[in-house]
């Protein structure tokens, strides 16, 4: 049982990749199939993509430590305990492999029937992969209830919670996962996303800090950025937000940067972020929004000031005349 945890966590790992990291897609992609091999017992395959994963992202301890791991377990079965112990998972890891998601999903809903937990768990990953969150939440609960010592559901229950815009919901499975995991940075962070979408700002800003105190992330830092912005602290979200924009360049990034510069009245500063912004932006409706005001504002302000300008030369002019005297009569 304890190396079905070990495996399961190996896996949910992959679903909680940092959002704003280095070549963020390739990354995911590569580690999707150290996922699959690690369900399917191929640790040196798994520790192959793994090096590639290191290259783009060599600061990351985490990666290091999972490689270290997948070396003891390759040392010992090179068969998946997983799917060696369940033929269905072992069939529709199969389908998924081969992009058949159709095969995949029936194989896991009929083979749920039997009522394995780990089934369910990858029942959950299968709804949430297809955006079935609803459906996913439901399959997470019940590997939970099956075996609760499989505490890592619950987070995966909270993103999904997160990902529906069920905010308030988030709370109660981060609440009982860090009864047991009280030293887990994602935890925080995860409650600390919904915290600031309830615009619960001080209740945001304590639990990211929590985080940033476990683990010094990227995107821990960017949640922390955007919670300072939306506090109104500029100066301080201008500082955390540049040390973020010198490793990872997103149209988020510049847009809460700009957002921030715009809050302090720095328009010039705003106007260069918030143009990185729209480039990199696919339709950020908010984004055009304030993009549109403050080159408006700049408008505005130059306006202002080539009228005082040419007013300025004009009453200069004017003073600078010689004066004519009036004939004595």
């Amino acid at each position: 049982m304890k190396k079905f945890v070990l495996l399961c966590s190996i896996i949910l790992s992959v679903g909680f990749l940092p959002a704003y990291s280095v070549d963020s897609e390739m990354i995911e992609d590569y580690m999707d199939i150290v996922s699959n091999d690690c369900i399917l017992g191929d640790y040196a395959d798994a520790v192959k993509y793994l090096d590639k994963v290191m290259q783009l992202d060599p600061q990351n301890k985490e990666f290091k430590e999972l490689k270290d791991l997948l070396y003891q377990l390759g040392t010992q079965n090179q068969k998946s305990f997983i799917t060696g112990y369940n033929a269905d998972l072992d069939r529709a890891m199969a389908y998924k492999r081969l992009g058949d998601s159709l095969n995949q999903g029936t194989v896991l809903k009929e083979a749920a029937k039997k009522g394995n937990f780990w089934v369910y768990n990858a029942l959950g990953d299968y709804f949430r992969d297809n955006k079935e969150y609803k459906s996913a939440v439901e399959a997470y609960f019940t590997a939970y209830q099956l075996e609760p010592s499989f505490t890592q559901a619950l987070l995966s229950i909270a993103a999904c919670y997160l990902e529906l815009g069920e905010y308030e919901l988030v709370n109660e499975p981060v609440r009982r996962f860090l009864y047991f995991n009280q030293q887990s940075d994602l935890a925080y962070a995860l409650r600390a996303k919904a915290y600031l979408a309830l615009h619960q700002l001080n209740d945001a800003e304590t639990e990211i800090v929590t985080a940033l105190a476990l683990k010094d992330d990227i995107e821990y830092q960017f949640i922390h950025g955007m919670i300072l912005y939306r506090k109104g602290n500029y100066n301080k979200a201008i500082q955390v937000l540049n040390k973020v924009a010198e490793e990872v360049q997103t149209a988020e990034v510049f847009k809460y940067l700009g957002l921030s510069y715009l809050g302090k009245k720095e328009y010039s500063n705003a106007m260069l972020n918030l143009d990185k912004a729209i480039i990199l932006s696919d339709d950020d409706k908010e984004l055009k929004q304030k993009y549109n005001e403050t080159r408006e504002l700049i408008k505005n302000i130059n306006t202002e000031k080539l009228q005082n300008e040419e007013r300025t030369e004009v009453k200069n002019i004017y003073e600078s005349e010689p004066k004519t005297e009036e004939p004595e009569s």
